[in-house]
């Protein structure tokens, strides 16, 4: 019986293109990790092997069906007696619905993917397949719309409410039940002879068949699982007892000997070896890595979201080899690419499922209080002595900074100012470019600017509510922000502005980004006295009607 769900998708759902490809593997061959770009349908026509998709282990055969969407994790060995070969169908779709006579488009989403237990013995599925790649398949003149047609059957077929898989364990048979129970309870004692009754064998013919399909030893697999917690919890203020229990362990002293067996090192030393590879992946982090002395793998760009960037000299210097990724869509492969052992992102931004399939993460709780930050990163990886260094000069400078600005301009007020496709906003206190500014540089918000709001949207007319000395401008790199710029600089409530009268209006393009890690920070707080020092310096000016 089909799911009503998955027919009503189905019916509705446009595929544009079909790819086709045939694969055979060789003796123990790895299929290397790598992330789904597109939807697929694999099909194991010979052999045997093992498939892991985001961390979940799969025993692939003969007749077995895999459905695969974007962004998912894929990587898999082939057996070395019986090599495994299949023929993967790579689609593009679009699901279209219908509301209130309009039509829409969006991202098709499958009821089922992963390994669809119960499809291998299906003779109706497996014709169905066969009638897409089977023998007479002309894979050089193919008949494209009866391509479409037969996928679009065989999705029909494989997304039947019966033969759903999803990833709960009930669904799961045989040696996979035990691997779905020792990835979830890998903290857990769990005896030999209870592993062997899930998958339906005896303890010796389960101990053989898993070193056989797996490479290792069941035991082995759940050390390996806890090892890969432990390095995740290890980048936390929590006590080593705490973490060895959380991943199995009573005795912290036992992990501890576990640890550096599987390691090498001691858990206690984990995370202060140099060579440690690290992917920094939120705004800033790579600076506090970098400033403590520590290169990574792989950082976040910010550079796609900012007009203009200004080079920073010491960290330029660190940065060669250090793999840029896109922030606005992050390419999955290049990250894989770098093998790291650690990632490190932050609660502000939207967590990502993929990552944990990739290496151990761990996300930091932001804060605006840099010293703190960079204190508590530096405890963890052993570079206290660094921070302490950095901090004093910090410090020092800070100090003489705002010394010098106070003799040159007295109190000062002054603010933020960035200019998206959507809004028009000032920052306030309660954030990084705010405590630079008001804290660290010694600046006020104008009179009248509520204290306790991070930031403020307005309209125009509303801009002459709030009058600094000083404006730091930023504006978005997208064409509807410039033509929001121009509004703004043409109008009558700009050329108001004490700021803009007197010339004291300054580029501030990735100011906002620089200031989430420390080196950066320093760099923009001297920037800040530059500007602030020259009456015309940096000044961003605009003809009224322009």
């Amino acid at each position: 019986m089909r799911d009503p769900n998955s027919s009503l998708l189905l019916e509705n759902l446009f595929i544009s293109s079909i790819r086709i490809y045939r694969y055979q593997g060789q003796e123990g061959s790895f299929l290397r990790k790598r992330t789904i770009h597109q939807y697929a349908v694999c099909v194991i026509t010979n052999g045997r092997g093992v498939v892991t998709i985001n961390e979940v282990v799969y025993m692939a055969k003969e007749g077995d069906f895999f459905v695969l969407v974007p962004g998912m994790i894929v990587e898999g060995k082939s057996h070395f007696a019986d090599p495994i070969q299949y023929t993967i169908i790579f689609f593009s779709c679009i699901q279209l619905s219908k509301h209130h006579k309009e039509w829409s488009v969006k991202r098709p989403h499958f009821i089922c993917s992963g390994k669809l237990q119960a499809a291998s013995d299906d003779r109706v599925v497996k014709a169905a397949a066969d009638s897409l790649i089977g023998p007479h398949y002309d894979s050089h003149a193919p008949n494209k719309i009866k391509q479409k047609y037969d996928l679009h059957n065989l999705l029909m077929l494989l997304m039947a409410g019966d033969r759903v898989h999803g990833n709960e364990l009930e669904a799961a048979v045989g040696m996979e039940a035990a691997l779905a129970y020792m990835n979830e309870n890998y903290m857990k004692d769990t005896r030999i002879d209870q592993l062997a009754r899930m998958a339906g064998y005896s303890t010796n013919h389960f101990i053989r068949t898993f070193k056989d399909q797996m490479n290792m030893t069941p035991i082995e697999y759940v050390q390996k699982q806890r090892m890969r917690k432990a390095k995740q919890l290890l980048f936390s203020s929590e006590k080593m007892k705490d973490v060895a229990q959380q991943v199995g362990y009573k005795d912290e002293h036992y992990f501890s000997r576990v640890f550096k067996k599987a390691e090498g090192t001691a858990p206690t030393l984990y995370m202060k070896d140099k060579s440690r590879r690290i992917a920094a992946l939120y705004y800033g982090v790579d600076d506090y890595l970098l400033t403590l002395g520590l290169k990574p793998v792989a950082a976040l760009s910010y550079v796609e979201r900012v007009s203009r960037t200004y080079a920073v000299p010491t960290l330029n210097a660190f940065n060669h080899g250090v793999v840029r990724l896109d922030s606005v869509k992050l390419n999955y492969d290049k990250l894989i690419q770098t093998r790291p052992d650690l990632i490190l992102t932050s609660d502000r931004l939207e967590q990502d499922e993929v990552l944990k399939h990739i290496a151990p993460t761990a996300v930091l709780k932001h804060s605006n209080n840099y010293g703190m930050m960079l204190s508590y990163i530096a405890g963890i990886l052993g570079r206290e002595q660094q921070a302490v260094i950095w901090l004093d000069k910090y410090t020092e400078r800070k100090e003489a900074l705002q010394k010098k600005i106070k003799e040159r301009w007295g109190k000062q007020t002054a603010y933020y100012l960035r200019v998206s496709p959507t809004f028009y906003r000032i920052y306030g206190t309660m954030n990084q470019t705010g405590s630079l500014l008001y804290e660290d540089v010694g600046l006020m918000l104008p009179s009248g600017f509520p204290a306790e709001e991070w930031a403020i949207d307005f309209q125009l007319q509303d801009l002459t509510l709030f009058n600094p000395d000083h404006i730091f401008l930023m504006t978005d790199p997208t064409e509807e922000s410039r033509k929001r710029l121009k509004l703004l600089l043409s109008s009558e409530e700009w050329a108001s502005l004490d700021a803009v009268r007197n010339h004291q209006v300054y580029d501030a393009s990735d100011l906002l980004f620089k200031t989430l890690g420390p080196t950066g920070r320093m760099w923009a707080m001297n920037h800040i006295a530059d500007q602030l020092r020259l009456q015309h310096g940096d000044i961003v000016q605009a003809k009224r009607g322009e």
